[in-house]
């Protein structure tokens, strides 16, 4: 880092901000040019809440480069952070439409939908087909699960992968979950995708194989996975900073899944599971996710930091206060409302019931803290959206960040905490209620909008969860009329959490370890059913097996049976015949179909013929997987006068436009006749004609780069979901 910005750094953790604002503002003028001072400038002016100063920086950071796209996706977080989630939306639509193939970019799409309140559950679940079939062909293409290796009374080898493993929600979260971890049920390994180093890394370290990856690839970080064996690999990410899902499109491990750090579908089809509970996933959260849902009791547990000081009463030390005056409106006069919430999370929805429950309760206030409050322009602009609904100016009160300490300190100011929607509290919430601040919530459909809804139930509290917006505000104005029930509320609330399963460390973790023993037995009980009881896959005109065509890798497992049929007897295959006639295949008798570029070798009134022998011998939920040269790509280098020269290499040496018209010149040369080709397809001729023969749904895809198609065809209709899924599967990237 520049010297400057490491004296900015040090004035803005010791609070001399109009110093460090000065500071910044020089850094500017004298390294006006230098793109990356300015990026690094603008990350720390944010980092510290202040919006504007950071807005002007990135303004100036964008001008100097047309192909660095660093300051816009700045720009885009920038709006998140104001809560004006059109503008992040417009603006990470431009960027994703300009670089396709960003991780960044498309793991903060993702992360931004979940603030966003205009963002459909239909569009959530698109994007997240859209990742998987990106995030596979990134990695090379559609993989098989890796075969699990028995138990045998061996513990069970867990990897962990976050990029939070340090003094953040998620690390706070599963802590004490790896730590209380049995190492005769689970070894641990922990991937650590982010250089930090805290007292809560320094304790997972201690109890896991903690492995420093963040500047390893995704290559090496499968190829490390692989080499300590592990059994079940557990994002704890999702999309959030830092993520590592991308390599978990490698398959690296027989068994993974999703859990904590994320609130949605991760989109990845590989994996076998996400772990919620009953609250945050009602019966019917199944059509919000692409992984199957396993629910626990609970999704999580809560263990308060070490360093969090006693529940204020009334605002002065535990003790010093009657019971029955408990509650901070004694000492005030007047009911204290407040959020310590992420700014992102507002909306104007917020504002509007915030600012009911506000003329409800007259002469109440709203205490709202965050970083971002240490910006003027910011500040002003939340207190006109309040004053805009009526209330006055000086009910409203904005506080910066401080340390952890002192924020939870801050809750001795706090009646009742109100919760943001549709994104509400997480960690936020439950130390609200360790710190004796009941909180009022409004669950709906999404997993995120349930986060407290689910501690209030896990602790026995589900009446402070709304139905709808008007019973947000009732139960606000009711709890705030209650001065016994705030005062029961404020004395009894950190033992109520206590004793609940909601810090019921060893006893969660006990269950988290029998859901991931039970699933990787499953699992491994359904492979080892598939390998004594195989699909059988015909190949068509495979060629000799030692060096012919192959299949597509998901067909390369032990769930699989190859049965090669070839017109050529040098080719010793396993039926000796022609896609024309069939006959030594029975009708209904295999699974799938696979035809690698031999529907091109019949003329085109024999084709109905043989796609109508390929529908005959398809058992009734079987499928045709087919591939052929692409005359409409081939045609392309045709007409730019390119006939004869080689569009690419293959093993039998350069293949021009006119062998893959014609079929290949070099074999038909010495003899090999039935290497000639007769006909030829485009992608909506090849699909037309597949109906035509009676095959009820397909998907197909043009690979401009391969030159080919590639379609599957199923025998009976097929869902589009799963159809997609299939064709994902077995279709190369």
């Amino acid at each position: 880092m520049n010297p400057l910005l490491d004296e900015a750094s040090a004035a803005a953790n010791a609070k001399r901000f109009p110093e460090f604002l000065d500071m910044c503002r020089k850094i500017r003028e004298s390294q006006r040019d230098d793109l990356v001072t300015l990026l690094d400038t603008a990350a720390l002016l944010s980092s510290h809440g202040f919006l504007s100063q950071t807005q002007e920086c990135l303004e100036q950071a964008k001008t100097l480069s047309a192909h660095d796209f660093r300051a816009q996706v700045n720009l885009a977080n920038l709006a998140s952070d104001r809560g004006n989630h059109p503008e992040c939306r417009r603006l990470y639509g431009e960027l994703l439409a300009r670089l396709p193939d960003s991780t960044i970019i498309r793991r903060n799409v993702f992360t931004s939908q979940e603030y966003d309140p205009e963002v459909t559950s239909a569009e959530r679940l698109e994007q997240g087909h859209a990742w998987n079939a990106w995030a596979i062909q990134q990695a090379g293409g559609w993989r098989p699960r890796p075969t699990p290796k028995p138990l045998h009374d061996r513990p069970l080898r867990i990897g962990y992968v976050s990029a939070d493993f340090c003094q953040h929600t998620a690390g706070l979260f599963c802590k004490d979950v790896l730590m209380q971890h049995d190492p005769q049920r689970v070894k641990v390994f922990a991937y650590s995708a982010k250089q930090v180093n805290d007292w809560v890394t320094d304790a997972i370290k201690s109890h896991s194989q903690f492995r420093a990856v963040t500047e390893v690839q995704d290559p090496a970080l499968v190829e490390l996975i692989r080499q300590d064996e592990i059994d079940i690999l557990i994002d704890l990410s999702g999309h959030t900073s830092g993520s590592r899902l991308t390599a978990f499109a490698y398959r690296p491990a027989p068994v993974m899944l999703t859990w904590l750090g994320y609130f949605a579908t991760t989109g990845l089809e590989y994996l076998d599971a996400v772990l919620l509970d009953e609250w945050h996933a009602p019966a019917g959260t199944e059509s919000q996710f692409i992984e199957p849902i396993i629910r626990l009791p609970s999704r999580l547990c809560y263990t308060p930091v070490p360093f969090a000081p006693a529940v204020s009463l009334a605002g002065r030390p535990s003790g010093r206060k009657r019971p029955e005056e408990a509650a901070p409106t004694f000492t005030k006069g007047y009911i204290t409302f407040g959020s310590f919430n992420n700014t992102a999370k507002y909306n104007p929805g917020v504002f509007d019931l915030w600012a009911r429950i506000l003329t409800a309760v007259p002469d109440s206030r709203l205490i709202l803290k965050w970083r971002t409050f240490n910006d003027e322009e910011f500040r002003q602009s939340v207190t006109k959206a309040f004053v805009e609904r009526g209330i006055a100016a000086e009910r409203i009160e904005l506080r910066g960040p401080g340390l952890h300490i002192d924020v939870l300190k801050e809750y001795a100011d706090i009646d009742i905490a109100l919760d943001p929607f549709p994104f509400t509290g997480g960690l936020t919430s439950c130390e609200a209620l360790y710190m004796g601040v009941p909180v009022v919530t409004w669950p709906q459909s999404r997993v995120v909008s349930r986060q407290t809804y689910a501690f209030l139930s896990a602790i026995g509290l589900p009446e402070l969860a709304a139905k709808d917006c008007d019973d947000y505000v009732r139960i606000a104005v009711e709890l705030a009329q209650d001065r016994e029930r705030l005062n029961e509320l404020r004395t009894t609330l950190r033992p109520r959490m206590a004793a609940s399963p909601l810090c019921d460390v060893k006893g969660f973790t006990r269950q988290l370890e029998d859901t991931l023993i039970d699933l990787y037995h499953k699992i491994e009980a359904q492979e080892k059913a598939k390998a004594m009881n195989p699909k059988t896959i015909l190949h068509v005109g495979p060629g000799h097996r030692n060096s012919g065509a192959k299949l597509p890798p998901a067909f390369l497992t032990a769930g699989w049976k190859e049965l090669r049929l070839d017109i050529d007897p040098q080719n010793e295959p396993d039926i000796l015949g022609s896609m024309l006639d069939m006959a030594a295949v029975a009708s209904n008798s295999v699974d799938a179909i696979y035809s690698s570029h031999n529907v091109e070798h019949v003329y085109a009134h024999e084709v109905p013929q043989v796609l109508k022998e390929f529908l005959r011998v398809l058992k009734p939920d079987g499928f045709l997987v087919v591939t052929c040269p692409d005359l409409q790509t081939v045609a392309t280098l045709v007409a730019e006068d390119k006939l004869g020269d080689a569009a690419y290499q293959s093993v039998a040496g350069p293949i021009t436009p006119l062998d893959i018209l014609y079929g290949h010149t070099t074999s038909l040369a010495a003899g090999n006749h039935y290497m000639a080709h007769k006909c030829g397809f485009t992608l909506k001729t090849l699909t037309q004609a597949l109906h035509t023969a009676g095959f009820a749904s397909s998907a197909g895809k043009r690979r401009v780069r391969g030159l080919d198609l590639w379609l599957v065809a199923t025998k009976n209709q097929m869902e589009e979901s799963a159809l997609r899924e299939l064709a994902g599967s077995v279709m190369p990237a």
